[in-house]
């Protein structure tokens, strides 16, 4: 027993560790992929938007710009001119230690060129649904809503969002979708 000690303690103190170069390369590929596995360590707002049609129905979460279209691809909803469309949507603060104040949250369903369009117009006369809360997020448990039935009268595709603004934060939130109205 004691004869394995003394090899233990020998093999130990003759032990070098590697290069300074090698430990901070693996010490920053450690980080990285720590980073990646937990992106939502630094958002501050989760989404839940849906439009529903009569016989399709698209489901979106959050993204972040820049870029201005966000990051993920979004998802595509087809629906026929005049049917009723069901928007919902849910936004819930996940920021776990303070409130955030006085934050705008917009939604709108506005007229794009084609599927996948980088540009996000502002809402305007064309659009099938514009409006916006201001409230305050209590720290993990704030959310809030809408549930809205439309049509649309024109045959297009149209870009869904749901986005936060003044969020005091050095990025926006969102959540998109298109709708193709045939």
């Amino acid at each position: 027993m004691v004869h394995r000690l003394l090899n233990w303690k020998a093999r130990v103190s003759n032990w070098t560790p590697p290069a300074g170069g090698a430990v901070k390369g693996m010490l920053a590929a450690l980080f990285v992929v720590a980073m990646l596995a937990s992106p939502v360590w630094a958002e501050h707002f989760d989404f839940d938007v849906t439009v529903t049609s009569a016989k399709d129905k698209a489901r979106s979460s959050a993204d972040t710009y820049p870029p201005l279209q966000g990051r993920n691809p979004r998802p595509v909803c087809h629906a026929k001119v005049g049917e009723p469309l069901v928007f919902q949507f849910f936004m819930s603060s996940n920021f776990p230690h303070d409130a955030i104040k006085g934050v705008t949250v917009r939604y709108f369903i506005v007229p794009i060129p084609k599927v996948g369009s980088p540009e996000v117009p502002k809402p305007g006369d064309d659009a099938l649904l514009n409006g916006h809360f201001i409230m305050d997020f209590k720290p993990d448990t704030g959310k809030v809503g809408l549930r809205q039935v439309f049509h649309a009268d024109k045959p297009g595709v149209y870009l869904v969002r749901v986005q936060s603004e003044n969020s005091d934060n050095d990025h926006e939130h969102f959540s998109a979708l298109d709708l193709v109205v045939e």
